[in-house]
């Protein structure tokens, strides 16, 4: 009881250290509605839908991860079943996946989601994920597809490579093989955000990192 207590107290905690280190939405101009749902009417299983016509494809995409999220956490239900009919975890240890949403930016030619799935699997903490989704006039934009060009991508994240080695404070697990290629991401008033996952670049305890990078290498 003590140990499922303090597992339960752990998530808690790590879901206020994640609210506190995640950017809250910045002011923009108005861009199309989104609303946050719950698949199956679960709330710990979200998903995003964008109005408009030309999100119908990304809609189905955000729906599709979610539903991803749900058959992974099912996976784990049988897992733990399993593992405690063995004996190899003590009683009433949880494992589960979960997802939340939440809009990130939205004006009327850009559109970021923001998603954090969150497994436990056993042991002193579960692991925090992001995941998001990035359009540009309803196209779906990979990190290095937000930029103006391959020139502007290699600038951009040499950029970020400086900054992040230049505030160790910040980023004290940083080195000479960091680098924004394939990360996460969403738009900002000022450019876009590269997110960094729990360990990459700081302690667990600090949750998501991120560097900014200017809308001067960027597409507009």
């Amino acid at each position: 009881m003590k140990r499922n207590l303090a597992i339960l107290l752990g998530f808690l905690t790590l879901c206020l250290m994640i609210s506190v280190t995640t950017p809250k939405m910045e002011a923009q101009a108005a861009g199309p509605k989104v609303t946050i749902k719950k698949y199956k009417d679960k709330k710990e299983y979200q998903y995003a839908v964008i109005s408009g016509a030309k999100y119908k494809k990304a809609n189905a995409q955000m729906l599709a991860y979610t539903k991803h999220v749900y058959r992974v956490n099912e996976k784990l239900q049988k897992k733990n079943k399993e593992d405690l009919k063995k004996g190899s975890i003590p009683n009433g240890m949880p494992y589960f996946a979960v997802i939340t949403c939440s809009k990130k930016f939205s004006q009327s030619s850009k559109v970021s989601i923001f998603c954090e799935k969150y497994t436990y699997t056993g042991g002193a903490h579960g692991m925090p994920y992001s995941k998001t989704f990035n359009f540009l006039n309803g196209k779906s934009m990979s990190l290095k597809g937000a930029f103006q060009s391959a020139k502007s991508y290699e600038d951009g994240k040499a950029y970020a490579k400086r900054f992040i080695l230049s505030h160790p404070e910040k980023y004290p697990f940083a080195d000479s093989h960091t680098s924004i290629a394939g990360h996460s991401f969403f738009w900002t008033t000022k450019g876009l955000k590269v997110i960094f996952e729990p360990y990459e670049v700081s302690s667990f305890a600090d949750g998501f990192k991120y560097v900014s990078i200017s809308s001067k290498y960027l597409k507009n």
